[in-house]
């Protein structure tokens, strides 16, 4: 689980996480979309989008929680892809702190702003969608059927939410390390010279919970939140049905954290709410070793996941 870029890998950066949920196409006749913000307890906005709402039927809302970075989330067109898929659920994506629908940084992983740094971090991301999802109930947006979708960084997020979030029917988690925490997996990724720099902030990070800086793309406080932190703990805790997907050949998130996870689930006696899926030839993003992507086909069979596991929307 580290910061990369999903739909198009960059990945020389060696601190950076992605699945970066995105925009959709909009108009259908039997369908709108509703963008807008819920208020935090200091006063500060979150900012939200909601697509294919039905205004005829309750909407099963389809979480997409994006990865790494402070572009907006509705700028990959992974969602486009899995909005058209799931045409008939509510796609909802929530951006991060200090980010709004019409920023256009020109590196959406070093050039971020200082108020997304200070309170960016996965912890905060969840008490967001936390917020947001209830402000969708009270305006009769959401009929409490729920399913959560994330990748990479957003895999952490919904791996938290499919305990936390009580209408949380089904989780899809891909290329996320929930099996290992970041300690444990980075040493797997990074080059050597790299790691050794990366322990000795580690060490910082650990011994002085005042100190302030950014590394990778994001605040120590973000690195704090998670560095020690085995999301397949937040998935056992979950009682419901749980896909993972992993390719073979990620160099971001090791398919070591993934298949820690499905021992952890075995080992509990949880293997039957699991499903796991591992792609011999696909990488963090579901690309071949010919260089031909295969999202559309991995999120095709998420749908069909999705529908054997759970009643078709109300």
């Amino acid at each position: 689980m580290m910061h990369l870029r999903l739909i198009n890998p960059k990945s020389a950066r060696v601190l950076a996480f992605l699945f970066a949920a995105s925009a959709w196409t909009a108009g259908q006749s039997a369908a709108k979309e509703i963008a807008d913000t819920t208020a935090r307890a200091d006063g500060s906005r979150i900012h939200w989008a909601l697509s294919n709402v039905a205004p005829d039927r309750p909407n099963r809302v389809v979480l997409i929680a994006q990865g790494s970075g402070c572009s907006p989330a509705r700028s990959s067109p992974s969602v486009v892809m899995l909005a058209e898929i799931l045409s008939d659920h509510a796609v909802l994506t929530v951006e991060k702190p200090g980010v709004a629908p019409a920023d256009a940084p020109a590196d959406g992983i070093e050039g971020c702003s200082d108020t997304y740094l200070e309170n960016h971090t996965v912890s905060q991301r969840v008490a967001d969608v936390m917020m947001v999802l209830g402000d969708l109930r009270e305006r009769r947006l959401f009929d409490g059927d729920l399913v959560l979708f994330g990748g990479s960084e957003g895999g952490a997020v919904v791996s938290v939410l499919a305990h936390r979030a009580a209408e949380a029917d089904a989780v899809v988690v891909l290329s996320t390390g929930t099996g290992l925490t970041m300690a444990e997996f980075l040493p797997l990724v990074a080059p050597p010279p790299a790691m050794e720099q990366m322990r000795t902030a580690f060490d910082g990070i650990r011994s002085d919970p005042n100190a302030t800086g950014v590394l990778g793309g994001v605040s120590y406080d973000w690195w704090r939140d998670v560095l020690d932190r085995r999301f397949s703990d937040d998935l056992l805790k979950a009682g419901i049905p749980v896909l993972l997907i992993h390719g073979a050949r990620d160099r971001s998130a090791p398919v070591e954290a993934a298949r820690a996870t499905r021992d952890a689930f075995v080992a509990a006696g949880q293997e039957h709410r699991l499903t796991y899926w591992e792609f011999e030839t696909r990488d963090h993003a579901m690309v071949d070793p010919q260089g031909r992507s295969h999202m559309g086909e991995v999120l095709t069979q998420v749908r069909r996941w999705i529908d054997k596991r759970l009643p078709p929307p109300r």
